[in-house]
């Protein structure tokens, strides 16, 4: 191999690969410290809802207007502190890359003179003796044979190196050690029996590393000063300028610069003005090191020859520098990351100061001349510069004891947060939950510990000890996340008054803090300060789209008037919430969601779903259909299922899938028995829409059973009406509710005869009578609106009775006067569709009553359209299996007659015997012998 390609491997490995992971550590740090919000104390926007009812659909009977409501979800988020997630190959990964920089440290030590050799050989053995090694509890509990291994795999090689191989190139020196290393350490992962050893590793020689990024710090601790002057001194030359004041002026700057830093970190002082964080200081005094150490090496004696043996080693210290201070701020390891911020800023003050003062004494005289002085800047007479050290360490020492030498205190929380990382990623959370309270207790600047000491308890199924914990960090060492955990587990222990006071004290902490004033808010809300929650909001609701959300959703709950412009927004979260406030009022929304491009979670989907479909669908009923079902069968949760299975009522009444509807109302009342009034209800108003009163008192009866509070006004009347007054009287005298107001008694106990109770008179079996009592009931009536009202039941619900001339009557009633609900051209299109075979085209609102595009089967009691299904239907057995069903709920004599002849005709005349004996319990003998001689077929 030539020397130059060997020079150029050399400059490759030593140079370039440090140099490498030093620019690899410097971003990552950058990133954690600057791109994510304390990345290793995550807070969490969590989703939770309350109901709202809505109204899904009205109906009119009489003068009555009924709506049939249904439940709509706010979507909430609140801010939860959850625990930390550690990356046990993130941990491994950076213990590898020590792994090979300590390679190569070893390799370059191999090289130094004889007397720095033997000291930097008692370095190496010092530092394994912190690494841990002897917790690999190999030949028994603690024992030194892993530390002794290491060393021999170790000095060996670099003895033979520097002993017997002095002339060999740093490349073969690595190569032998590197592979020597390998053995030895492989060996000791095979004997081991400790759990995850890689990861125990890399987490116990953190400490260690720490202690080498110390010693870089402080080498770089002028490397600013000394490098600006540097820099003035190059363009000086020749130049002659007086850049002595210019290198008083950056002195005197960069010395206030990390003085009032630390001063700041310590809490000494506010000051009016922001500084820059320690890190990047260290970033530009690194980068100005760099630079200035070709110079120390060339004006100094060194314990090495060559000059890229230095500057590897300061490359090498620069990447486990970055490296580990990343790695502290990504563990969020507090102690570390100010044990890092303490060391750079006392040797940046002490060493800056002394610097300055050493330059200044003994080149003052000469450093305007122009002279090339920067080629002798580390070489004046008398030692002066070893006695500027001696002078700065004396200076390290009065800071350290100026900030209470809590150093040592760091370094021994550090060293006990590392080892609970250790337990914490292994799986055994009391080990770690002890180490972290240690090192909470030892050094209070601690978050990380006490949240996730706290965090453990909870996982353990200790919640007193969670709060005890979270009051202690309150009380020493306030913070945000703990803040959130402890109003959150207050408030799941039902002590909301607490949960309350903490946030407001912690809002004195934290002003403005974006987390606890929104958590803050939906305290309030739940305990009925609306007012205070949307103040609290209101500052937000511009800028952060939790906060819009949270606004509106509150804003709806304590019926507070929206702006329009905050309606206009992206966020689906505050989309759902806008969805359940234009179905309170009963308004159809433009909003559309897309269900696939929701946040993953079920509160939300479950809403999405509820709040979309109450208003208006989206997609074809069949494919809404199959996306519930898919999520009902995915579903573990009860309380979920119940939500899915209420939407899927929801789309099926919108579609007016009346038959299906019903059922699945029914099997609701089976599969969740404690909310059956609930369904039992809307079964009721559903029925009553259809005129069926006498089965939706059936159902109002059953929930009255169980004692609904839902139960209305209204509901009585159908009661009533529907063959159920004592069931009626009963609930109102127990629960103190009236009739409605045109529902009058006298003191016998009989209704008066009012227009609207004449009304629901005729109402009452009104699928059960002939279209001829209900046209002589019409003409009875005075009122003419109700006239109107049940010209238009008799069309929709009997117009298969109908022949030309009622029709026309009933033309007459829908379509003139002031009344008029029709105009001609809709009539005549209803009439042509359903008793014709005519095509024809439907203005909006008569496609959206009978929607030609489902089965004309989907609703029993739309009893015209159901007949024209049956005469287009050509299958014997098919007409018989749709007649059967619809007879289950109608009871139109001329279905059942149908029923009858069907039956007849497939040979199972038995069922239509059985039948006719039903139908003789609510027709007289006579209609029906004349509705059998008219039904001959």
């Amino acid at each position: 191999m030539s020397v130059a390609h060997s020079r150029k491997l050399e400059n490759i490995i030593f140079k370039g690969l440090p140099g490498a992971f030093a620019v690899l550590g410097g971003l990552f740090l950058l990133l954690y410290h600057f791109v994510l919000d304390s990345p290793s104390m995550p807070i969490l926007a969590v989703f939770f809802t309350e109901q709202i009812s809505v109204p899904l659909d009205f109906f009119r009977l009489g003068t009555d207007i009924i709506s049939i409501e249904v439940e709509n979800f706010l979507v909430f988020q609140t801010f939860e502190s959850i625990i930390q997630e550690l990356n046990s190959s993130y941990s491994i990964f950076l213990g590898s890359v020590y792994f090979i920089l300590i390679a190569l440290g070893i390799s370059l030590i191999s090289s130094f003179k004889k007397m720095y050799f033997i000291g930097g050989a008692a370095f190496v053995i010092f530092f394994l003796t912190f690494t841990g090694l002897n917790g690999l509890n190999i030949g028994g509990v603690s024992t030194n044979y892993p530390l002794i291994g290491m060393i021999v795999a170790l000095l060996i090689p670099m003895s033979y190196i520097s002993f017997f191989k002095p002339d060999w190139g740093l490349v073969t020196r690595f190569t032998l050690i590197f592979i020597c290393q390998i053995i030895g350490f492989g060996i000791l992962m095979m004997l081991t029996s400790v759990e995850a050893p890689l990861l125990y590793i890399s987490e116990q020689i953190t400490l260690p590393i720490s202690g080498v990024c110390s010693l870089f710090l402080l080498h770089i601790g002028h490397s600013i000063v000394s490098g600006s002057s540097i820099f003035l001194l190059k363009i000086n030359q020749g130049a002659g300028l007086k850049i002595s004041w210019h290198i008083t002026v950056i002195s005197i700057l960069y010395f206030a610069l990390v003085l009032f830093t630390l001063l700041d970190l310590m809490g000494e002082v506010n000051l009016p003005f922001p500084t820059l964080p320690p890190l990047i200081l260290m970033f530009a005094a690194g980068t100005a090191g760099y630079f200035v150490l070709a110079h120390k090496i060339n004006q100094t004696e060194q314990a090495f020859d060559s000059p890229t043996v230095g500057k590897s080693l300061y490359l090498i210290g620069f990447a486990l520098t970055t490296l580990t201070w990343g790695k502290a701020v990504y563990t969020y390891n507090q102690p570390l990351i100010e044990f890092f911020n303490h060391i750079f800023l006392y040797g940046q003050i002490a060493l800056s100061l002394l610097f300055f003062a050493y330059l200044m004494t003994n080149f003052s005289s000469i450093i305007n001349n122009g002279t090339a002085l920067d080629q002798v800047i580390f070489k004046p007479r008398f030692f002066a510069y070893f006695h500027m050290r001696i002078g700065a360490i004396m200076s390290l020492v009065i800071l350290v004891i100026f900030a209470d030498a809590i150093i040592a205190t760091q370094l021994n929380s550090t060293s006990l947060n590392l080892s609970a990382d250790y337990y914490f990623q292994t799986g055994r959370p009391q080990h770690a939950r002890i180490l972290y309270e240690n090192s909470w207790a030892q050094y209070l600047k601690n978050d990380r510990a006490k949240n996730t000491a706290a965090h453990l308890y909870l996982l353990d199924k200790q919640p007193s000890a969670a709060i005890r914990q979270l009051e202690e960090s309150f009380d020493y060492a306030p913070n945000v996340p703990n803040i959130l955990l402890l109003s959150s587990r207050l408030y799941q222990a039902n002590r909301v008054l607490e949960a309350i006071f903490y946030l407001e004290k912690g809002l004195e902490y934290f002003p403005n803090n974006p987390y606890l004033k929104n958590n803050l808010a939906l305290l309030y809300s739940k305990t009925n300060k609306g007012s205070d929650a949307i103040r609290l909001l209101y500052d937000f609701e511009k800028s952060q789209e939790v906060a819009l959300s949270n606004l509106i959703g509150l804003s709806i709950k304590h019926q507070v008037s929206i702006e329009e412009d905050v309606k206009k927004t992206t966020d689906p979260i505050t989309q759902i919430n806008l969805l359940a406030f234009e179905n309170k009022n009963g308004n159809l929304s433009e909003i559309k969601l897309a269900f696939d491009q929701l946040p993953k979670s079920d509160f939300v989907q479950s809403s999405a779903i509820r709040n979309q479909w109450t208003n208006q669908s989206i997609n074809h009923y069949v494919a809404d259909l199959q996306l519930i079902d898919s999520l009902i069968n995915q579903t573990s949760s009860v309380g979920l299922e119940r939500n899915y299975r209420d939407s899927k009522i929801i789309r099926t009444l919108q579609e007016n899938q009346i038959n299906e509807a019903l059922k699945y109302l029914s099997g609701a009342v089976f599969n969740f028995p404690n909310q059956s009034d609930t369904y039992q209800i809307i079964a009721a108003e559903v029925l009553a829409s259809q005129l069926d009163f006498e089965k939706a008192a059936k159902e109002l009866a059953l929930a009255a059973a169980v004692q609904s509070t839902r139960i209305k006004p209204i509901h009585l009347a159908i009661l009533y009406f529907g063959g159920r007054a004592d069931i009626a009287f009963a609930y109102q005298n127990k629960f103190d509710i009236d009739f409605p107001s045109w529902m009058i008694f006298n003191k016998a106990g009989n209704l008066a005869k009012t227009p609207q109770a004449e009304f629901f008179s005729i109402l009452t079996d009104f699928h059960g009578k002939t279209a001829d009592s209900l046209l002589d009931q019409m003409a009875a009536l005075e009122h003419h609106n109700l006239k109107v009202d049940l010209a238009y039941f008799i069309l929709i619900h009997k117009g298969h009775w109908l022949g030309n001339e009622e029709l026309a009557i009933i033309n007459t009633y829908l379509t003139e006067g002031q009344n008029a609900i029709w105009n001609k051209e809709d009539f005549q299109s209803y009439v042509d569709f359903l008793f014709t075979n005519k095509k024809t085209e439907f203005s909006s609102g008569l496609a959206k009553l009978i929607k030609p595009e489902f089965s004309p089967f989907r609703n029993a009691y739309f009893t015209p359209l159901l007949w024209k299904g049956l005469r287009e239907e050509s299958d014997p057995m098919l007409k018989y299996e749709i007649l059967q069903e619809a007879i289950q709920y109608n009871k139109d004599p001329k279905l059942w007659l149908a029923f009858v002849n069907q039956s007849r005709e497939i040979g199972l005349g038995n069922y239509g015997t059985r039948a006719l004996e039903e139908m003789e319990k609510w027709i007289t003998k006579e209609d029906l012998e004349k509705l059998l001689q008219e039904n001959q077929e």
